[in-house]
């Protein structure tokens, strides 16, 4: 890894990383902080619950525990939006980072210093993985925060098992978008795919939940082996799923590296 490379790549979408984080941030701590007055609407809250299509509540992983206790409530929207939102950023960065020097134009020039291609392309990635452990660990510790200040009788265990599902989705999402920018051209707009892939996931997983006759097809969606909701206020982390995520995305990412090291680089 180069040192000097790697704090300039840092540097260049440190401003990037400030608004997704800021964002995930905000949204965090917008949901935590306005649990308590749900709360206080008790049985009322129970009687809207009951009054939504079951599909619905199922597609979304609503249930009477939802309302019931903050880690439900922060379950729902820990799912629904806030590793989308993550993901998103990650994924997108990654589709960008290896290959923006010849997107932009840039790329004669940096081969052509003392530094290999394989050096790059490992300190690019570094980079990567410090943006992507950097905004999950904040917005962890945020969570905790919020945990602390707005809620009471929190089971730490369950909040532990969703964030570590949490962090192999996205680890698994963000590979998936440097294998995007590894084979397709450098000159598109990576968001729309990358949204599409995130948005398509969560709704296979989503459509499967709302009804039997379809529910195969979670086993499409990364979400149905990384599961975000709460089940009876219990979540248990799947280590084996764990596993596999992570062997599943160094593999993708060693293509892409392998890729990068191969092709055509125009100048």
């Amino acid at each position: 890894m180069n040192k000097v490379l790697y704090f300039k790549e840092l540097k260049r979408n440190r401003k990037n990383a400030a608004i997704w984080t800021s964002i995930v941030l905000a949204f965090t701590l917008m949901i935590l902080s306005i649990y308590p007055s749900f709360s206080h609407m008790g049985e009322d809250m129970v009687k809207l619950m009951s009054n939504l299509p079951e599909e619905y509540a199922k597609a979304f992983g609503m249930d009477e525990a939802t309302w019931s206790s903050i880690i439900g409530f922060y379950a729902t929207y820990y799912g629904i939006y806030i590793t989308l939102l993550m993901g998103i950023f990650t994924a997108s960065t990654g589709a960008t980072i290896i290959c923006k020097e010849e997107r932009d134009g840039t790329a004669e020039f940096l081969l052509t210093r003392p530094i290999s291609r394989g050096n790059i392309a490992a300190t690019k990635l570094s980079v990567l993985g410090t943006l992507l452990v950097l905004i999950y660990l904040v917005q962890t510790a945020i969570a905790v925060f919020g945990m602390t200040v707005f809620g009471t009788d929190i089971a730490w265990g369950a909040i532990l098992s969703m964030h570590i599902h949490g962090f192999f989705l996205i680890l698994l999402f963000t590979s998936l978008g440097v294998l995007m920018g590894s084979f397709f051209s450098v000159k598109l707009n990576y968001m729309g795919p990358v949204v599409g892939m995130i948005f398509g996931s969560y709704f296979l997983n989503a459509i499967a939940s709302a009804s039997e006759s379809v529910e195969w097809l979670a086993y499409l969606s990364p979400y149905h082996y990384m599961p975000l909701t709460l089940d009876q206020g219990e979540l248990d982390t799947n280590f084996l799923a764990c596993s596999i995520f992570a062997a599943v995305s160094i593999l993708i990412l060693w293509v892409s590296y392998k890729k990068y090291m191969t092709k055509d680089i125009a100048g």
